[in-house]
């Protein structure tokens, strides 16, 4: 039997089509909550993004764009409630309700030394601190997902120009905490290191629970 392709799919959940709707959960949410996690650094606010993005999908079926692809759609999903919380809780920490999002959200990586993990990951979350969130989603899409000028100005909407100059003011931050460290020679390396950051695996029946709750499903 053919997979179902993603507008199929998405025309059964434009009927309330739950079962559809669970086949596009499992075929993006990896996608969803890799790229929110590497914008956010923080696997609680990785969790609310995922949610939202999902129930958005559920309960704003007719607003999907057939002219975008359904990753292009949900990463656009993505890179927006991503955006909005970084915002709140730059907010949250002005008014010191909230303290630092980074110290409990360690990714986990196969085969790396602990502490090379810990201290890479430490100099890539100050250096988001750092960023704006249009940065934060711009680095997360160019160099961690390795996507082209293109796809990521069809996912933000923005210009190549805008693209490269949010890009290069990230990597300057991005080498910047590399140089206090003395390794800005290893910005290619530590890239592919960037690259292999995942969010611990993804409890699918804790988000699935969570958004069909949300969904009122």
């Amino acid at each position: 039997m053919h997979e179902r392709s993603d507008i199929a799919l998405m025309k059964e959940v434009s009927y309330g089509n739950v079962e559809a709707f669970a086949l596009l959960m499992d075929r993006y949410t990896e996608l969803v909550s890799r790229t929110s996690f590497r914008i956010l650094c923080d696997r609680e606010g990785s969790e609310y993004v995922t949610v939202k993005v999902f129930v958005s999908l559920w309960n704003d079926v007719s607003e999907y764009d057939d002219r975008f692809s359904m990753s292009e759609w949900l990463l656009r999903k993505t890179c927006l409630y991503s955006r909005i919380r970084i915002t709140r809780r730059r907010i949250l920490r002005i008014f010191g309700v909230t303290t630092d999002v980074f110290v409990n959200a360690s990714p986990v990586v196969e085969d790396q030394d602990d502490y090379v993990t810990k201290k890479a990951w430490e100099l890539f979350c100050r250096a988001v601190s750092h960023m704006t969130p249009l940065q934060s989603v711009v680095y997360a899409l160019c160099c961690l997902e390795c996507m082209d000028d293109d796809v990521v100005a069809k996912i933000t909407g923005l210009s190549r120009s805008r693209i490269h100059i949010a890009l290069r003011r990230a990597e300057d931050k991005v080498c910047y905490e590399l140089d206090r460290f003395n390794k800005s020679s290893d910005y290619e390396r530590y890239k592919g290191f960037l690259r292999k950051v995942a969010e611990s695996l993804t409890d699918r029946s804790k988000l699935r629970k969570e958004i069909f709750a949300q969904a009122g499903i």
